[in-house]
């Protein structure tokens, strides 16, 4: 069986002609289902199904346009990168949620200087043995007292610390990881919105224009009525797309001021940022802004093991285990040792002044079920903690290979979307206008191809946006779902 593709239409006769705009509208639809289990079928069904309704003639070859087959032109790759490098590194800066982490961090690394000391001296004094209550005659005693054998509790106390800043040290990094991410999904998708709302602006221009000559030719009894209707229809349903994207572009830039701090950034930079951001170039850097699904797939590993909430739950055994041996060290006989003198009042000779020694050792074992029971709570909360370790780690490791599976089919999408055809379809877009101007093609012909040919461009975008989406899951760790991570409101094209 043969197989067809037609790009163009020579010259024929009225009856036995192709338009090529249906032909370009078939080729724009195609691109929707190349991603599919048969893509290069559907296809060849299409246009060799174009090529029957002509009776069965080809078409004479045309020329491909250069710019189908050619590499793409010299892209400042750096351009989008920079931009969004530099929106992270502002939020990084700016951002009142790693500002709370920093401070977080600061105080848990003074409480950990702070901790480990040796409790200070203790002074005692007393009076004993006075002889109808005159205390100048009876015995008095002033005493220093430390404790001693204090290292285990004060190693645990210590590793307590320690166990503290190393989670707080964990969440700001995941913190930072999410701030970073949030930044990317934000920035990429009020710039891919803007385009969408630019696009859809362009179709509706064209459908303005499309509309004021139809309804010219429907005065003078040279279109029908059902014609005019249908670019009104085909009008309203473009700008309510249109209203849509700019609500999402709005809804996004909001997210991404939060991230950064509103009072820090104005909204007139940050507007001009994402203006510049969304650039024609924004779709087709996606290459040079994600990096290959392969290197997703060598980082797994290395993302489940960094992940924010894995280590929190890690720092959670730690310091059930240190809690623990605090615990421990508290069940252990405490000795307090103390010295000092002791004036001894007697009647006749008057009073003599003498050392005086003390020490006082704690009992444990008088408080035997207490410290069993004690110690079972301990290693039942280390059980507990390393159970949720356990279940973090596969929820994170679940998340990460679905966010990574996501990362790998939108490239998928996003491979598919540079072929060849579209940008010939793009180019074939100011002939098909020419042909509409004078005469060679019907309205309704010319709107079918260019709602075929946006619904393509914006399906592009919308395919960019769900590469950056599973990418910042990617790079975020895996951690728990960013609130602001929500699925775009733009209705679907039909």
């Amino acid at each position: 069986m043969s197989a067809c593709l037609i790009v163009g239409a020579a010259p024929a006769p009225p009856s036995r002609r192709v338009s090529v705009v249906s032909l370009l509208s078939l080729s724009s639809l195609s691109l929707l289902s190349l991603a599919s289990v048969r893509p290069f079928v559907a296809l060849a069904a299409l246009t060799c199904a174009a090529w029957a309704r002509a009776g069965g003639q080809p078409a004479a070859p045309r020329p491909t346009p250069a710019s189908a087959t050619a590499p793409l032109p010299p892209l400042d790759s750096l351009t989008p990168a920079r931009i969004l490098a530099r929106l992270q590194e502002a939020a990084v800066r700016t951002s009142p949620a790693l500002a709370a982490g920093r401070a977080n961090l600061a105080a848990a690394r003074a409480r950990a200087r702070a901790s480990g000391f040796a409790a200070p001296l203790s002074l005692s004094t007393g009076v004993s043995e006075t002889p109808n209550g005159k205390l100048e005659q009876g015995n008095l005693t002033l005493q220093i007292g430390r404790a001693f054998f204090t290292g285990p509790r004060l190693r645990a106390e210590r590793a307590v610390a320690a166990v503290e800043v190393q989670a707080a040290d964990a969440a700001l990094a995941a913190a930072e990881r999410q701030v970073r991410a949030r930044v990317l999904r934000a920035a990429v998708r009020a710039a891919a919105a803007q385009l969408v709302a630019r696009r859809l602006a362009s179709e509706d221009l064209l459908l303005s224009g499309g509309e004021d000559g139809v309804r010219s030719r429907f005065a003078v009894g040279e279109a029908r009525y059902v014609d005019v209707l249908r670019v009104r229809t085909e009008r309203l349903r473009v700008q309510s797309e249109r209203s849509a994207a700019l609500a999402d572009a709005r809804a996004a830039r909001a997210t991404l001021g939060g991230v950064l701090g509103g009072e820090e950034v104005s909204r007139t930079q940050l507007a001009a940022t994402l203006d510049s951001l969304a650039s024609a170039t924004l779709a087709d850097a996606w290459r040079h802004l994600l990096p290959a699904d392969h290197a997703s797939d060598s980082l797994r590993a290395d993302v489940v093991a960094g992940s924010g909430d894995v280590q929190l739950a890690a720092s959670a055994v730690a310091r059930a285990e240190a809690e623990g041996a605090l615990a421990a060290a508290a069940r252990r006989p405490q000795v307090e040792a103390y010295g000092g003198l002791q004036r001894i009042g007697q009647a006749n000779n008057g009073p003599t002044l003498g050392p005086s020694l003390g020490l006082t050792v704690s009992l444990p074992f008088t408080a035997r079920e207490a410290n069993r029971r004690g110690a079972a709570a301990s290693e039942q909360a280390t059980l507990a903690a390393a159970a949720t370790r356990a279940a973090t780690l596969a929820t994170v490791r679940a998340r990460v290979e679905a966010a990574a599976e996501r990362y790998a089919a939108a490239r998928e999408r996003l491979a598919v979307f540079d072929a060849a055809l579209l940008r010939g379809a793009r180019d074939e877009r100011e002939s098909a206008l020419a042909t509409y101007r004078t005469g060679g093609l019907s309205l309704l012909e010319l709107v079918d191809f260019e709602r075929a040919l946006a619904r393509a461009e914006i399906d592009r975008l919308r395919a960019l946006t769900d590469a950056v989406d599973a990418w910042a899951d990617l790079a975020s760790g895996g951690d728990a779902d960013d609130p602001t991570h929500t699925t775009p409101t733009a209705p679907e094209r039909r």
